[in-house]
This record gives structure tokens, C-alpha cells and sequence, in this order.
């Protein structure tokens, strides 16, 4: 099978192709891995320039999408006649996907729209004729797939077929590591109790709820330090003297982070893009062997069968601090599920593809 991939190079603030990272990197990676030719077209919003990398065998074209929309166009046009793909998948925003929904028709082949969120959720919806886009694609897709349950309830009644493929994991990136080692690597307190989050600290991340929770903990007589590595995109005040910011760091380090700490934690609030949203940082938790915290939101608690119970209300910070005091006085990690790694999810979704017919019309 010929697969064409358009999609953001940039993703939750990743880039692709320097870090390999998240479901755009890997459904790909794992797919070029079981033997089908795989094309990846990554809109660069950063870049005026054009380039081609090869990525593990993937051919992966970056175009620079600040320049002319029509320059855009005629290369990915141009990509899709030289490649010709026998299926086309979008993934990224709403205009990425109608991107994806004329190429595909204009070749004749199915076209698959891949959703790690609701897209119409997304600020740059705000744009004129960006939701009619979506819903188009929503629409007339083949196939719709959706990284969560809730999600796939949301987009359903708008779309043909939908199906579930979920954000994964790399067991052999993130897997239990030594703690004193890590936290030497860090610079870290080697003493310290430390709670920790990964990620891009966005509107989803719900400071005051983590930081209340911390600080009445902290006031109770039991020191913690909360340990954050991700940008900073919506300015948090992070020079509270609890908190060890460590900035932005390479996905190979995360590991790390989260090795070094004795509890994670996942203080999402209860927003429109979080309620569908299935985070990568889960399953990478999960298979690191840290106890976690986690806000009931989107279906989460599926995913924690052992320490679900620990789960708190979003905003509440009184049940965040219980949450967080029990998984260090007992903690219940989560054991690593297979069901949650890249190459099951990959194979899962590559059975979809393979049983895709002939395009519908639209």
C-alpha cells in the first residue's frame, strides 16, 4: 500500500521530523516499518523554506506554508502524482484536512482524517470558513480517526465510519529508570519529594487548582517540589520557590523527568479541548512506572484500572492534594499495557486502512 501523510510539522509543540515524536511520527514510522511505501507532507507554519528529509526510510517533504497558498498547493499536488498513493491522510487542523479531502478525490483514493482533537476547538477556527472546512472533511471522509472515546462520540454523528486509534507510546524510550541517576542528570535535589508534569503548560493545564493543591500540602508540614518540563505557552508564574522549571527539553530527556520524580500528575481542566483529549503523556507515565494523579476528564480513568479511584474532580484542589498525598503514602502505579504502545495501535489502524474500498463519493 501507498501512503500519503499531510500533516503540521509542528505538533503540541514538536517538531516532527528533529524529534520524531507523537502519533504523526510514529503510525507513519510503524507502517514504512511493516512494509508499505510511506510519503509524509509536513506544513512548516514556521519556514518559508522547502526541503525533503528522510526520516527511518520515510520520505518526508517540509513545506514552508507562510509562503504563497498556492505554491503550497501545486507541490502537494505535484508530490501526490509522482507518489501516487492508493489511500491520502490528513491530520493537524480543519484546512489540513480539506487539504487532504480534494487531493484524495482529484486521485481517486480513499482519504482517512486523523483527529487527536476536535479541531473546530482550535483557536485558528476563530478564521472565516476554517469550521465549514472541518466539517467538510468530518463529513465526506471515508474514514474518520479519532485518538479517543469521547472524541469519536463528538465527530460521529457528522461523519461515515469512525474509529479509535489512541496516542501510544515508545516502551523502548519510556521505560522505568533510576531515580538518583536521573536526578543527577538533571541537577536535581537528590532528597526531595517531587511531583511532576511533562507538556506544554497551555490552557488545559490548570495552574491555580496544581499549585493550591501544592501549596496546602507544603503548609501541612510536608515539603514537595513540583518538577515541570514543556513551554510555558500561556506565561504561568513558575518562579514560585517550590517549583523547578527545566524549560522546554528534546523528547529523548523526558524519560528523565519523569524517572526523577515520585509522582506525576495530569491537572487538566475541564475545557472544551480537553474533554476529548487523550494525552500522550498517559501512556508514557504509565510505562515509566510512576504513580499519577489525574483529573476525570475525556476517559481517562479507562485507562487507570489499578488507581482510577485517585482520579479528582477538575478545579478542586482539596481532591488534588488527597490524590497526590495517597499515591506518595501508597503509591498504585499503573502496569505497563501492551494495548498501549505505537506498534499495537499502528497495527490496529493499519488493518482500517488496508480494508478501505473505493472512495466515496463527495
Amino acid at each position: 500500500m501507498n501512503i500519503l501523510l499531510i500533516c503540521k510539522r509542528h505538533y503540541t509543540n514538536k517538531d516532527l521530523i528533529r524529534e520524531k515524536f507523537g502519533r504523526l511520527y510514529h503510525f507513519p514510522h510503524y507502517w514504512h516499518a511493516a512494509g508499505h511505501a510511506v510519503t509524509v507532507i509536513a506544513a512548516d507554519y514556521l519556514s518559508f523554506h522547502n526541503s525533503v528529509h528522510d526520516i527511518d526510510g520515510m520520505i518526508c517533504h517540509s513545506l514552508g506554508f507562510p509562503s504563497l497558498l498556492a505554491d503550497f498547493l501545486m507541490r502537494v499536488r505535484g508530490i501526490a502524482r509522482n507518489t501516487r498513493p492508493d489511500i491520502v491522510i490528513a491530520s493537524g487542523d480543519s484546512h489540513i484536512g480539506y487539504i487532504g479531502l480534494r487531493l484524495a478525490r482529484k486521485s481517486g483514493v480513499p482519504f482517512v482524517f486523523d483527529l487527536y482533537h476536535h479541531y473546530a476547538d482550535f483557536g485558528s477556527n476563530r478564521i472565516p470558513g476554517m469550521k465549514s472546512m472541518y466539517y467538510r472533511a468530518l463529513q465526506d471522509a471515508d474514514l474518520v480517526v479519532c485518538d479517543s472515546l469521547p472524541l469519536q462520540h463528538k465527530v460521529a454523528p457528522r461523519a461515515r465510519r469512525t474509529m479509535i486509534a489512541a496516542q501510544g507510546t515508545d516502551p523502548a524510550q519510556f521505560r522505568s529508570l533510576d531515580k538518583a541517576t536521573c536526578r543527577q542528570q538533571l541537577a536535581l535535589d537528590p532528597d526531595a519529594t517531587y511531583i511532576g508534569y511533562t507538556g506544554a503548560l497551555d490552557s488545559r493545564f490548570d495552574y491555580d487548582c496544581l499549585t493550591s493543591a501544592m501549596e496546602s500540602i507544603i503548609d501541612r508540614g510536608r515539603p514537595l517540589r513540583l518538577l515541570v518540563a514543556g513551554p510555558n505557552i500561556a506565561r504561568y508564574d513558575l518562579d514560585r520557590d517550590y517549583i523547578d522549571y527545566l524549560g522546554t527539553l528534546p523528547q529523548e530527556r523526558i524519560p528523565q523527568v519523569i524517572n526523577a520524580c515520585d509522582v506525576m500528575c495530569i491537572p487538566y481542566r475541564n475545557t472544551e479541548l480537553a474533554s476529548t483529549c487523550n494525552p500522550c503523556k498517559l501512556s508514557e507515565y504509565i510505562y515509566c512506572g510512576l504513580p499519577l494523579v489525574a483529573s476525570s476528564i475525556s476517559n481517562i480513568t479507562q485507562y487507570l484500572p489499578v488507581s482510577a479511584e485517585r482520579c479528582y474532580t477538575p478545579g478542586e484542589p482539596a481532591a488534588l492534594a488527597a490524590a497526590i498525598v495517597r499515591q506518595l503514602d501508597d503509591p498504585l502505579p499503573e502496569p505497563p499495557d501492551s494495548s498501549l504502545t505505537w506498534q499495537a495501535i499502528g497495527q490496529h489502524y493499519l488493518d482500517a486502512l488496508s480494508g478501505l474500498g473505493n472512495p466515496a463519493s463527495g
